[in-house]
């Protein structure tokens, strides 16, 4: 038994030293987060368990809980080194969130846009920051929370662009869908994706009819569904099944395109 909590020890230890990297650095030893890990799980009744030890993914995700908890309190601390040290924190956090989500290969083609985007989400947290009671009820969430921020401040600026350069449908997909990422969840799979995702665009936006384009990018790509199309196009829905459909059977003879296509339909 002794040999066994040794090893869960261990496993702790080493998920704590890349937590802390990843979202605490020096809020944290990896030592006191180990022991906080160990501490969660047996409040979560695994003394119950008869000595089953968790998964992998379980003990990260009670990592990355306790590292949110620390990085909420210092984020709301009046000691000012304390707010310091969480902002650095969530600078990196954050930019490492951006450079995974679809808005990413938008933003990196307008120059400063990226920066541009975190600095404003920091400015916004920093004066949420300056309110009493301020961020979300649970400071577990509390990563979680400020990545939807950063995902909404995406959202404005690029669609704030779009309006001053009077971009239209017909020029290409404007906005990729909102989504919460997990960068920490099979990181090469989604470098994979979006690399089939560029491929793919680069297809789609070789084809002659406007129409057929619009619907395989905004299907596949920015994954707005057949009525919200078909109300920006100001068409019926089954004009856009139909482009669809005639616009996948000019690709049949590109399997590798409609491989990437079954793949992001996953």
């Amino acid at each position: 038994m002794s040999t066994q909590r040794d090893d869960f020890h261990a496993r702790c230890h080493a998920l704590a030293e890349r937590a802390i990297y990843l979202y605490a650095q020096d809020l944290l030893s990896a030592e006191v987060l180990a022991e906080k890990m160990v501490v969660e799980w047996e409040r979560l009744g695994a003394q119950d368990a008869q000595g089953v030890q968790p998964s992998h993914a379980v003990l990260t995700r009670i990592a990355v809980r306790i590292c949110s908890r620390e990085l909420c309190s210092a984020w709301r601390s009046s000691d000012r080194e304390q707010r310091n040290r969480a902002f650095a924190n969530l600078r990196r956090y954050l930019e490492r969130s951006l450079l995974h989500t679809r808005y990413a290969a938008i933003l990196h083609h307008r120059t400063h846009a990226l920066e541009d985007v975190l600095h404003q989400t920091l400015e916004q947290l920093h004066l949420s920051g300056l309110h009493e009671g301020s961020g979300p009820d649970d400071p577990a969430s509390f990563l979680k929370w400020t990545q939807v921020i950063l995902l909404r401040q995406a959202h404005a600026f690029l669609l704030k662009r779009q309006q001053e350069e009077n971009v239209s449908l017909d020029d290409g997909p404007e906005l990729f869908s909102e989504q919460l990422v997990d960068i920490n969840n099979d990181p090469l799979r989604h470098l994979l994706m979006i690399e089939l995702q560029q491929k793919l665009t680069e297809v789609i936006l070789g084809m002659r009819n406007k129409r057929y384009q619009q619907v395989l990018l905004y299907t596949y790509i920015v994954e707005i569904d057949e009525k919200e199309l078909a109300r920006r196009l100001e068409v019926q829905v089954q004009d856009i099944y139909l482009w669809r459909h005639r616009a996948l059977k000019m690709l049949r003879n590109q399997p590798e395109v409609i491989k990437t296509l079954r793949l992001l339909a996953e």
